[in-house]
């Protein structure tokens, strides 16, 4: 049984001879109960959606606009419409309720005095009981079926599933992204929004949340409708979207019985899900650090604790780090990049997910590691490190499109062939991203492989060490103690870069040509570099690269003014 409704009401005998005076845009108003007006405050006692049956008695002094006034408050509070008895206190029903009436779409129906109340009320409240009986069923049946597919485990697919046949509309679950999870019809999965407008709760008998929209389906050929989009908040605030296409039939208040049960299905769904979830992946976190540290007891030991979760450790991976760091310009302080569940970790994990569907992602701190499956990495390493770099691109893409504050670096190892290699690839993908950010911005995605030199510098971790391969010319040069002594450092480094060519150096710098040649000059002088000399070039070259890795400083590279 349908809701009844205002237009329902000339289906009863004594009201076969009413008729609508104004308000008809109002006649699919639900009816939820019905009440006689005895007074002029009548708005602060009714609650939405009555019947109000007057004779206007007190409202006989009102003026126009008391009149106009009057069904503002009865229009606020969502009553149904108006039944008029005239004939008795008023012949002809007055203009201000007609033209509020016909503005707020109120319904006013004109009755002849010889019609009792009684005779309206008594069918109106059969029709609301039978309604509620009916409702009432209709409970029982879909609350028992969504809590038989609950307990039975059948997941978000079987329950929207089951939802699409007792509406007759189909269905779509989506993150709060609006990325699909699963749909009953796949053509309707995607779409542009083209008008968005808060859905009247009173009106749709229900507290439950939602809003509707006006969308086009380019998978449909482009058709263009209306669906109901119901957020379901599961754990931690996370919300998914429940999405009910309006293509079939009208939705309607009864049809919200259902699709609170099945909302209420799908949340306790996701929270089971989110708690076996936070076990697997604390699971597998430890799995991960142990391999990545080498803190291996024995081969099968791993292999067991590895089959527990359903992860197959005979793929080839690529150890793949994402860090978060404030961009410049904004206070750091008030961006908390370490919470247990910061949103910014939350979305690039998502992100993430979404370009590398089969990778094995680790939360650690500010920074995301993925293992990332790579396949016939020994027939082109090149094009597979392509396919990872332009997938980071996009990464960093989305993200940024969030998150303009935030900077996304990430680094990249090699390919690891087995467990045992894994540690080497994440040393090499935390060198990439630490060179990577230093040599090529905040921004840098670095693979170890492009590094050059650094690959060798980078096995020693003795800063001391490394120090000592510095020449003595390059540590002059580092100790000259004048305000210039940055764009000379800068500018012998730019002059190797570009195999001693004045002109592109001067053009890197912005600066002229003379001013390039001068500073040479005044580098030869301080150092006694012979730059005609190959290996010393070199060696200052190399010199230059340790500096980036331990930086500028004589505590860390120990210059010895003695051997100057």
């Amino acid at each position: 049984m349908m809701e009844f409704k205002v237009k329902d009401l000339f289906l009863i005998d004594t009201l076969k001879q009413a008729f609508v005076i104004s308000g008809k845009q109002g006649l699919n108003n639900p009816i939820r109960g019905v009440t006689i007006i005895e007074a002029p405050d009548i708005a602060e006692w009714i609650s939405g959606g009555e019947l109000l049956l007057t004779s206007l008695y007190p409202l006989q002094s009102y003026n126009v606009s008391e009149q106009k006034a009057f069904m503002a408050q009865l229009s606020e509070k969502q009553a149904s419409a108006l039944i008029i008895k005239t004939g008795r206190f008023v012949h002809d029903i007055p203009s201000g309720i007609i033209e509020a009436s016909e503005m707020l779409h109120l319904p006013v129906i004109q009755i002849p005095k010889q019609v009792p109340y009684r005779e309206i009320i008594y069918p109106v409240m059969e029709a609301l009981f039978n309604n509620q009986v009916v409702k009432l069923k209709y409970f029982k049946e879909a609350h028992d079926k969504f809590i038989a597919l609950t307990l039975a485990n059948k997941g978000s697919e079987h329950i929207i599933a089951s939802l699409t046949k007792l509406i007759g509309n189909p269905v779509t679950l989506y993150d709060r992204n609006f990325h699909s999870i699963s749909s009953t019809d796949p053509h309707l999965v995607q779409f542009e929004v083209l008008e968005q407008e808060e859905a009247d709760a009173a009106r749709m008998d229900t507290e439950f949340p939602f809003y509707r929209q006006r969308v086009n389906y380019p998978d449909w050929d482009g058709r263009i409708c209306n669906h109901f989009v119901i957020p379901v908040e599961t754990v931690n605030h996370i919300k998914i979207h429940l999405v009910i296409h309006e293509t079939c039939k009208t939705v309607e208040a009864l049809d919200f019985i259902a699709i609170e049960n099945a909302a209420t299905s799908l949340s306790l769904d996701l929270v089971k899900q989110y708690a076996v979830a936070e076990v697997e992946m604390k699971f597998k976190d430890d799995l991960i650090d142990d391999l990545l540290h080498a803190k291996i007891e024995s081969l099968q030991s791993v292999y067991q604790r590895a089959n527990l979760i359903g992860w197959d450790l005979n793929k080839i991976y690529v150890v793949v780090l994402f860090r978060l760091r404030t961009a410049d310009g904004y206070d750091a302080m008030k961006t908390d990049l370490y919470g247990l569940h910061n949103p910014y970790q939350r979305m690039l994990y998502e992100f993430i997910h979404q370009q590398v569907p089969e990778g094995t992602i680790r939360s650690r701190s500010d920074q995301l590691i993925v293992l990332w499956n790579v396949e016939n990495v020994e027939e082109d390493k090149s094009a597979c490190l392509r396919t990872i770099k332009k997938a980071a691109e996009s990464i960093q893409k989305m993200f940024y499109k969030s998150f303009e504050h935030l900077n996304l670096q990430v680094g990249i190892g090699s390919a690891a062939h087995s467990i045992t290699e894994l540690p080497r690839s994440y040393k090499e993908a935390q060198d990439a991203l630490q060179l990577g950010t230093m040599m090529n911005g905040s921004s840098a995605i670095a693979a170890f492989s492009d590094l050059g030199i650094y690959r060798l510098l980078c096995q020693i971790e003795d800063a001391g060490e490394l120090a000592k391969f510095i020449p003595p010319s390059l540590k002059k040069l580092l100790a000259y103690k004048q305000p210039n002594r940055e764009d000379l450092i800068k500018t012998l480094q730019t002059f190797l870069q570009h195999h001693q060519n004045a002109a592109k150096t001067a053009e890197e710098l912005y600066v002229h040509y003379k001013t390039v040649t001068y500073r040479i000059e005044r580098i030869k002088e301080i150092t006694g570099i012979d730059l005609e000399d190959p290996d010393e070039v070199l060696s200052v070259q190399v010199g230059l690269k340790i500096l980036v890795l331990i930086g500028d400083n004589p505590v860390t590279w120990h210059l010895d003014h003695a051997n100057v």
